[in-house]
């Protein structure tokens, strides 16, 4: 595993509902980390429909080092690459079944 294919620093962020101290709730989102990832080449998800027009979806595919303090799985956990929310979509990947590297796949949602 090279190093420096991981050339991308994307921010990890979860949302928990918090008490106001009034009876009530609201939702925070806090940073969980910063990591260096990797980005896979998106032509493949760009398709064709049946009238002609191209879907191209804000998807992004990342490879990030696994690590036992984050859990990926979560589905509060979102992503914020440029400025843009990811959530993941499907579960990640376990590269090679050698639990050193996961692949996601991430769809952007809003502007963070």
């Amino acid at each position: 595993m090279r190093a420096r294919k991981y050339n991308k620093k994307i921010e990890i962020w979860q949302t928990t509902t918090v008490i106001d101290g009034y009876g009530g709730g609201g939702v925070q989102s806090t940073k969980l980390a910063s990591v260096w990832c990797e980005f896979i080449t998106l032509d493949a998800l760009i398709r064709t429909t049946d009238i002609g027009q191209t879907d191209t979806n804000n998807k992004l595919i990342i490879k990030v080092r696994k690590t036992p303090t984050i859990d990926y799985t979560s589905k509060n956990t979102f992503f914020v690459y440029r400025n843009v929310s990811y959530n993941i979509q499907g579960t990640p990947i376990n590269i090679g079944f050698e639990d050193r590297e996961l692949q996601l796949t991430l769809v952007g949602y809003n502007n963070a």
